[in-house]
């Protein structure tokens, strides 16, 4: 983009809640959540407050910053002109508008664009993608471009750019077929290379055009390619200060919105933002990994006729997506669902999910909730500071041993607004009896037993299975072990008791849910193993979840009230 052109961009979001978001030159704005919470019309707030101060149903207000050099050198520059009584009349790629002036004091002495929001603001819908791709009136190479595809004809640069962007999701080239006759359309194909075998230029330009007629076109071809290059065309336009773009991955597999995220991403240069709603985590996963620090996440809900705004910015997206494990989870799926449990494993994810949706069953509902594991303890507090900053409904599971380290567990209540010195004083006196329950070792007994196992070879070395066997004789049994084990019924009676379920109590009321029998595979002991295996291995044995071999997790996840 050329700096001293005239542009300008959203400086602020002014929402109906009073709610105001500072937004930079370059942010990539994505507004997600449930259906009906007004994410599409936000960009339409948007696209109508940028022209007139009209307030609108989700955005009130918005504030627009304008820099650069004449305006009039920019409509000479993308758009063609003509007169009618007082007016200037101007055709762009995006539509026609009208003017009573285009002196550049009139343009930047208004606070918003004004007539001028066509130009400078190309409002995306599904609609206007799926024909804009369509076929552009053919032009003298260096008339005035009033379509998107002239671009792409008479400029190598745009055409080389479209075409590669196109082909990193559909393993094709694009073609502008300046040759069609009164239309320009895109075709689809392998670059047309001839060989030296023509008389003149004129037998090899009808060769080209022949073979350019049999390829395929875009606007014959399925509303996802057709809604991609649509989107493709219109980041072309380098001259496009604000982009607001409607669920972008409308028609496509996730493979091409994940595609369709890094190429916005990639597009929009440093004087160029962008506003989008959307229903998919492929289009934030491809922003992510092309555009992190220019990514703001807005999540919009509704409860009756009030709508609430939370945001994810750029600082806290980073942090969430530098950990592996949590950018190759379905994590970022969260922000589209009523609520979420937070597991430590994927197998925990699984049969927690598999007994939730059981009951929703039973009671004829659908379950509106996600289960995201964390990769481990460590995780959770990141975890749930990221999706509770986006006012998601926030659960935890955790198995009992978290309490074992005092570091991540504070973590974890710090992220769910808990008081650690609230809690501080209970915690401590139960770590302290479990930390000193163990299986005491007698003398006597474990020499006889260490002799034992000595005399019953005259080998010099002692063998592997000799060394287990000794160390299994001296072996302390931890209590944190027999909390994993044998779950809250392993606490120590008691002080530790009374104030763990104090604890537990608290830790409920905030969203954190302690497994009472110390991890999930305990809920159904007649099976044995851990992990993914052990979850197969129990539903290969009880395939009914109406089995009564499920009861004690079911009567777990019910509290949890999801």
């Amino acid at each position: 983009m050329d700096e001293n052109r005239a542009g300008g961009y959203v400086k602020k979001l002014i929402f109906n809640n009073d709610y105001e978001l500072n937004i930079n030159c370059n942010d990539i704005v994505v507004f997600v959540g449930p259906n009906n919470v007004g994410k599409s019309r936000a960009l339409r707030d948007i696209s109508t407050i940028s022209a007139q101060p009209f307030p609108g149903i989700i955005i009130k207000d918005l504030e627009i910053k304008k820099y650069g050099g004449s305006v009039s050198n920019l409509l000479n520059e993308v758009a063609t002109s003509s007169r009618s009584g007082l007016a200037d009349i101007y055709d762009t790629v995006n539509g026609r508008f009208s003017v009573y002036s285009t002196t550049d004091n009139d343009f930047f002495n208004n606070q918003y664009f004004g007539s001028f929001n066509k130009l400078f603001i190309s409002h995306i819908e599904t609609a206007k993608r799926l024909v804009g791709c369509g076929p552009a009136d053919a032009i003298a190479r260096h008339a005035a471009k009033t379509h998107p595809i002239h671009y792409a004809a008479f400029d190598s640069n745009y055409r080389k750019d479209l075409s590669a962007k196109f082909k990193k999701a559909f393993d094709c080239d694009l073609i502008p077929n300046t040759q069609f006759g009164g239309k320009i359309p895109l075709c689809m194909g392998s670059p047309v290379k001839l060989c030296d075998e023509y008389e003149d230029e004129q037998d090899r330009q009808e060769k080209y055009a022949d073979i350019l007629a049999q390829y395929p076109q875009v606007q014959d071809q399925g509303d996802g390619m057709k809604s991609f290059v649509g989107i493709l065309l219109q980041l072309m336009l380098d001259y496009i200060c604000v982009y607001l773009i409607d669920e972008p991955e409308s028609f496509l597999h996730p493979p091409q919105a994940r595609i369709m995220g890094e190429i916005i991403g990639e597009t929009l240069s440093n004087q160029q933002q962008a506003f989008i709603s959307t229903h998919s985590e492929d289009i934030i996963k491809g922003l992510l990994d092309v555009a992190p620090k220019r990514l703001k996440i807005i999540r919009i809900t509704r409860e009756g006729n009030t709508n609430s705004f939370a945001v994810l910015d750029n600082d806290n997206l980073r942090k969430l997506w530098a950990d592996p494990l949590l950018k190759y989870s379905n994590i970022m799926s969260a922000i589209f669902h009523k609520n979420v449990v937070l597991c430590e494993s994927d197998s925990d994810c699984k049969m927690y999910s598999l007994v939730d949706e059981a009951l929703k069953q039973e009671q004829n509902r659908y379950s509106e909730t996600l289960f995201v594991h964390c990769g481990g303890k460590q995780r959770m507090a990141k975890v749930v500071l990221a999706l509770r900053s986006l006012e998601i409904d926030v659960k935890l599971i955790p198995d009992l041993d978290v309490l074992n380290d005092e570091a991540t567990f504070k973590g974890i209540t710090d992220s769910f607004a808990i008081d650690w010195n609230l809690i501080q004083g209970k915690y401590r006196i139960i770590c302290s009896d479990i930390g000193n329950k163990h299986k005491n070792v007698n003398r006597e007994s474990a020499k006889v037993d260490i002799d034992r196992i000595l005399d019953s070879s005259s080998s010099e070395y002692l063998t592997s299975s000799e060394i287990e066997r000794i160390r299994s004789v001296i072996k302390t049994e931890s209590g944190w072990k027999a909390i994993k084990e044998y779950g809250v019924s392993g606490i120590p009676q008691g002080n530790a008791s009374k104030a763990f379920a104090e604890l537990d109590a608290t830790l409920k009321n905030h969203g954190i849910f302690l497994v009472p029998v110390g991890e999930l595979e305990n809920f159904v002991r007649t099976v044995g193993g851990h992990g993914p295996a052990w979850v197969n291995k129990v539903l290969e044995q009880y395939p009914d979840l109406n089995d009564s071999m499920y009861g004690d997790i079911k009567k777990f996840i019910r509290k949890i009230n999801l």
